[in-house]
């Protein structure tokens, strides 16, 4: 990224002497002190900068978390966190559902790349939901710890992960379409189907059949 530094100043022409040596002098000290400083301290002055930096962020912050009203639907219509619940993390990713490992704790890390993590249990999918490590997917819980909601965001379909830990978990990779997520297998999890039924004048399973025909990567 290209750094603007502030322009040295000019030497002023003094008609004394002294005030010359003052000004050179001042000159001298200002061009120490520039060269000196770190260049992140300079870059981190530009307003320009700070701004982009800051929108940078948010925009991020809005495609990785942003839920968009989306819970509305996938939870209070079609209940679908209940699936969720109780969906094992080994299931979840032969979906194409993807977990980012730079949010798990290092031990977390660790025993899954040493096969110590039970992925038949929906017991970790659950935990992954409350470390927002479920790729384009957030979830909210009850004190108790009970998931009573879920809603998709921007990265469920356009992230993907490198597979560094293991198939489906790795480094979140931004922009990338993800091509293995099976949304019609995904949706037909949901044990309330009747609303989108009625919305298009067919049976529940009618429904199920057309979800199971769409296969991954398309949505």
């Amino acid at each position: 990224m290209d750094r603007t530094y502030p322009p040295r100043p000019r030497r002023g022409r003094a008609g004394l002497a002294l005030g010359l040596l003052l000004a050179a002098g001042s000159s001298l000290a200002f061009q120490v002190a520039e060269r000196t400083e770190p260049p992140e301290k300079a870059a981190a002055a530009d307003p320009a900068l700070e701004n982009a930096e800051k929108l940078i962020s948010q925009g991020r912050a809005t495609f990785r978390y942003d839920r968009l009203g989306s819970h509305t639907f996938f939870s209070r219509t079609l209940k679908l966190h209940r699936a969720l619940a109780t969906l094992s993390p080994r299931t979840a990713l032969s979906v194409g559902v993807k977990v980012d490992s730079e949010v798990l704790p290092r031990e977390v890390v660790e025993a899954l790349l040493a096969g110590a993590v039970d992925l038949d249990d929906p017991a970790v999918t659950l935990a992954l939901f409350r470390l927002n490590a479920v790729v384009g997917v957030v979830g909210e819980f009850t004190e108790d710890g009970t998931l009573f909601e879920a809603g998709i965001t921007c990265a469920l379909c356009h992230s993907t992960v490198d597979d560094s830990v293991a198939p489906g978990i790795g480094r979140r990779l931004d922009g990338w379409a993800n091509r293995d997520l099976d949304v019609g297998t995904i949706l037909s999890l949901s044990p309330r189907l009747e609303p989108v039924a009625q919305l298009l004048g067919v049976d529940v399973g009618t429904v199920r059949a057309v979800l199971a025909s769409w296969g991954p990567g398309k949505f």
